[in-house]
């Protein structure tokens, strides 16, 4: 028999996740989808789907206000609890969302994952931020060559999309 603790289900508060209804209108294509920050293709991005007693010693009490996209060859689970890694020059962040809208496409699926800890919600805005700049500097020091400065760069990159990522 599973022992639980009566005294937290009464507090308990599900992690809010977009509208249903909303979920299935959904435009992948979208850069600027309504609280979700596409992730870029080109970056690398591993993906984990947690087991049962993983899952179980989430805390769902502290809810996210903003979720991610990504590109798969893979479907999900709509409900799943997914662990996304995001490994960057200096170090790998991850963070745990759960599956609120999938898409099927010619090439694979779209994925939204909402995160189930709010916390983690400035950690992920700068972690893409830095992931788009990435990409955004590589190309321009392709089309450009290499002494393009990355300082330069990443203001110019700012200033055009930076106000695109959702801070809500």
């Amino acid at each position: 028999m599973l022992a639980t603790n009566t005294n937290n289900v009464k507090n308990y508060r599900p992690a809010p996740l977009p509208n249903p209804a909303d979920i299935k209108q959904l435009d992948f294509s979208s850069d600027q989808l309504q609280g979700f920050i596409k992730h870029p293709e080109r970056f690398p991005l591993q993906i984990k789907r947690l087991n049962f007693w993983e899952r179980h010693k989430l805390d769902m009490n502290n809810p996210s206000n903003i979720g991610l996209t990504y590109a798969s060859t893979q479907p999900q689970k709509l409900g799943s609890i997914l662990e996304l890694t995001v490994p960057t020059r200096k170090d790998t962040y991850s963070f745990k969302g759960k599956v609120v809208a999938i898409k099927a496409k010619e090439e694979g699926f779209d994925i939204g994952v909402w995160l189930i800890d709010a916390e983690d919600a400035p950690k992920l805005r700068i972690i893409e931020q830095i992931c788009h700049i990435e990409l955004y500097l590589s190309d321009k020091k392709y089309r450009e060559g290499p002494f393009v400065s990355p300082e330069k760069i990443t203001e110019e990159w700012i200033g055009k999309f930076a106000s695109h990522f959702p801070v809500n």
